[in-house]
């Protein structure tokens, strides 16, 4: 579960890239396993390795789930704002 939290933490950066939207997944699934390992390995008492690498992977989700919500609402704005341009200017008649 740790690895696979930082591989999807790793993996949800270039998806900032569409829009943030697969970023924002992918990175809410390396948050949500990361602490899932974290729990296990914190209950097993040392018997399970892999703390490094599960806390890695749920600040990389963290940190991508941040970056994209960002990208987000700022793709939302700027959205309602030129479409909000669009209805006050009226277009020239010919």
């Amino acid at each position: 579960m740790a690895i696979t939290s930082l591989v999807l933490g790793i993996i949800a950066f270039p998806g900032l890239c569409c829009y943030g939207i697969p970023g924002f997944a992918l990175g809410l699934v390396a948050l949500i396993l990361g602490r899932m390992a974290l729990g296990r390995i914190r209950n097993s008492g040392g018997a399970v390795g892999g703390q490094g690498i599960a806390q890695a992977g749920w600040i990389l989700g963290l940190i991508a789930v941040v970056i994209s919500a960002i990208i987000i609402v700022v793709w939302i704005v700027l959205g309602a704002a030129f479409s909000i341009f669009s209805i006050l200017q009226p277009s020239p008649t010919p």
